[in-house]
């Protein structure tokens, strides 16, 4: 699977848990005062398999239709399968980022540790994997 084809396969899982997570079809219908033809273009969105295109543009028209902040369609996380070695809990994840932190050149430890640390405060299971994921990259 491509980039781009993996980017709507992401776009459409998260649009497909935002409708389960407000209670379905019949919820977001009459709340976010959707037209028949916005719920069939929706249900074609979000079917699994579909092959509906669904772009960037589209993904930020759902966002604003949703009153939702940020980009949670237009950039959502990749599967799990994206990640390296997803860690198993709070503490397998703060253990990789230690040993990842010493095998950072000296000059760039302190700022990674500051946002690591932060981690640590206020551990966030997709927080923690993107972070290994990227330190494992070494595209920092």
């Amino acid at each position: 699977m491509d980039e781009l084809t993996a980017a709507r396969e992401a776009r459409r899982s998260a649009l497909r848990r935002f409708v389960e997570d407000e209670g379905g079809y019949s919820v977001i219908e009459p709340k976010y005062k959707l037209t028949p033809s916005r719920m069939s273009y929706l249900s074609s969105l979000i079917t699994k398999g579909s092959k509906a295109p669904f772009g960037e543009k589209s993904a930020r028209n759902w966002q604003k239709i949703f009153n939702l902040e940020g980009d949670p369609f237009v950039h959502p996380p990749l599967g799990q399968e994206k990640y390296a070695n997803p860690p198993a809990s709070v503490e397998a994840t703060i253990r990789r980022m230690g040993e990842l932190l010493r095998s950072i050149p000296a000059d760039q430890r302190e700022a990674i540790a500051s946002v690591l640390s932060a981690y640590a405060r206020r551990p966030i299971p997709e927080v923690g994997t993107a972070l290994i994921t990227l330190l494992e990259s070494k595209d920092y």
